[in-house]
């Protein structure tokens, strides 16, 4: 399915559907991580857009009980300024 998109709202470029990889996160949580996901994305500054269906499926699929496809491990560090 094509989706249609408005130009981008920060900087009016030209937004375009691609799959892309979705950090979900839920306030400073990161919740999944979901990949192949249909996307309006700027095609000068980078920024994503869901319309309302990907947005409601994305929440389905972390909400699911479904056995995730893979299990990562990631490092996390923390930022010191002045360190």
């Amino acid at each position: 399915m094509t989706r249609i998109y408005h130009n981008c709202h920060l900087c009016g470029g030209k937004v375009s559907e691609r799959n892309i990889r979705h950090d979900y996160h839920w306030g400073d949580e990161l919740i999944a991580i979901i990949e192949n996901v249909p996307a309006g994305v700027c095609e000068k500054c980078g920024e994503p857009y869901f319309k309302a269906d990907v947005v409601k499926e994305m929440e389905r699929l972390v909400r699911s009980q479904e056995k995730p496809k893979k299990m990562i491990t990631v490092p996390c560090r923390e930022f010191a300024v002045g360190s």
